[in-house]
C-alpha cells in the first residue's frame, strides 16, 4: 500500500513541463517530522504572546519600556514570539488573505501565466523542482515589495481584472512594512540603542518581499515537508498562519516544538542577518513547516531586508571581550545575498555561520 502511495501523482504541484509523483516528495529520513501539525507547545514550552495595546500611539513610559524588554527576552531565548494588538487592521489582512486564496484556487495553467521566469525571477511556482530532492510539499508565491512587480505579475495572472489583487497585496504589504519598523524600535530601545539605529536602514525596499506558501492535503505528511529545516538570512520575518497548525521551531535543547496559532496574531522571528547585527543578542532559530493529511494550510511571510549597502556591523554596546566578543566578521546586506544565491537553498544557518568568528 505504501508504494502504492508513492506512485501517486501530485496534480496540485504538478506543472506542464514537471509530473510529479509523492515519491519525488519524500525527504530524507533525519528530516522526517516526529510530531504532528496539530501537536503544540503550552505553557513554558511555547514562544511568548506580546501585545501593544495602549503603546503604539504613545511610544514612551514604563509600558512602552517593558514591551521593549519582552520583545528582547523573548528573541534572546526563542527567537520567535507572537504579536497581538499590533494595529494592522483586520480588514487589510482578511482582504490579502481572501485574494491570495482565490489564486491558489486558479487552474495550474492560469497560474503558470506568472511563474518564475527570466523576466520575472520572482512569481509563482509549483514546488521548487529546481531543488532536485526534499522538493516542499507546497505551491510558492514570491514577490517583491514593488508595486510595479506586483501589479505586473496579476496582470499576467488576471488579465484587466487584476486591481483586487494588486491592491489588497500592495495594502497589506505597505502595513507590514509600518509595523515591521515598530518592532525594530522597540527592539533597538530594549537594546539600549537608539531608536533608529536599524530603520535608517530600510529606506529603500529593493530585497523586502513576500512569500507565500500554500500546503495541499498529503497522504504521506510523515515522510514529507512543506518547508525543510532553515533559519531566515533576512533581517525580521513577520508571518501571518491561518487556524491551520504547521509551524515547528527547533528549542535550544535540540527539541522540535510545535507552535498553535493564535487569531489576529502575527509571529515574528529574527533572521540570521538580525542575529549578526546584535552580536547574537538576538537569535535566528531554525524552524520547518509540515503539512497534514487533511486541510490545506496557508502561510504568508513577510521578510524585511535593508538596504544593499547597509553595514552588518555589531555596535559597541552589544560587545564586551570578557562576556560578549565580537562573534561575526561585518558584512553589508549586498555581500550576504550574493552568498544566499550562490548557496541556492539554507540548510539550518549554514549561510550566516560563512561570518562566523571561529574562538
Amino acid at each position: 500500500m505504501g508504494l502504492e502511495i508513492e506512485e501517486q501523482f501530485v496534480d496540485s504541484l504538478s506543472s506542464v513541463n514537471h509530473k510529479l509523483c509523492i515519491k519525488n516528495f519524500i525527504w530524507s529520513k533525519e528530516e522526517w517530522p516526529g510530531i504532528s501539525h496539530n501537536e503544540f507547545a503550552d505553557g513554558d514550552n511555547d514562544i511568548p504572546v506580546i501585545s501593544l495595546r495602549g503603546i503604539l500611539d504613545e511610544k514612551e513610559g514604563q509600558e512602552y519600556a517593558e514591551a521593549c524588554q519582552a520583545m528582547v527576552a523573548a528573541t534572546q531565548k526563542w527567537g520567535f514570539f507572537k504579536l497581538v494588538d499590533h494595529g494592522v487592521a483586520s480588514e487589510i489582512v482578511e482582504k490579502a488573505k481572501t485574494r491570495l486564496q482565490k489564486l491558489f484556487d486558479l487552474p495550474m495553467e492560469q497560474k503558470l501565466k506568472g511563474g518564475r521566469s527570466a523576466t520575472l525571477p520572482l512569481g509563482y511556482c509549483a514546488t521548487n523542482p529546481d531543488y532536485g530532492h526534499n522538493l516542499p510539499w507546497a505551491e510558492i508565491l514570491q514577490l517583491l515589495q514593488s508595486p510595479q512587480q506586483i501589479v505586473a505579475f496579476a496582470r499576467m495572472v488576471f488579465g484587466e481584472q487584476h486591481q483586487p489583487f494588486s491592491e489588497a497585496l500592495i495594502e497589506y504589504m505597505d502595513a507590514l512594512d509600518k509595523l515591521g519598523m515598530t518592532i525594530f524600535e522597540m527592539l533597538a530601545h530594549g537594546l539600549g540603542l537608539v531608536d533608529d539605529f536599524f530603520t535608517k536602514n530600510f529606506d529603500e525596499k529593493e530585497a523586502t518581499m513576500i512569500r507565500v506558501n500554500s500546503y495541499p492535503p498529503c497522504p504521506l505528511p510523515e515522510k514529507c515537508l512543506g518547508v525543510g529545516s532553515h533559519s531566515d538570512p533576512h533581517t525580521l520575518t513577520i508571518l501571518l498562519q491561518d487556524d491551520v497548525g504547521g509551524l515547528q521551531v527547533l528549542r535550544s535543547d535540540n527539541q522540535w516544538v510545535g507552535i498553535s496559532p493564535v487569531p489576529n496574531s502575527f509571529i515574528i522571528n529574527i533572521g540570521d542577518t538580525l542575529e549578526a547585527w546584535t552580536n547574537g543578542r538576538l537569535r535566528s532559530v531554525v524552524h520547518r513547516a509540515v503539512v497534514n493529511k487533511e486541510r490545506n494550510r496557508m502561510s504568508l511571510a513577510y521578510f524585511l531586508s535593508p538596504t544593499s549597502n547597509a553595514l552588518i556591523d555589531c555596535p559597541p554596546q552589544l560587545m564586551d571581550e570578557e562576556t560578549y566578543p565580537r562573534k561575526y566578521v561585518p558584512f553589508t546586506w549586498a555581500d550576504f545575498r550574493k552568498e544566499l544565491l550562490i548557496q541556492k537553498r539554507v540548510v539550518g544557518k549554514t549561510a550566516l555561520n560563512r561570518y562566523l568568528i571561529s574562538k
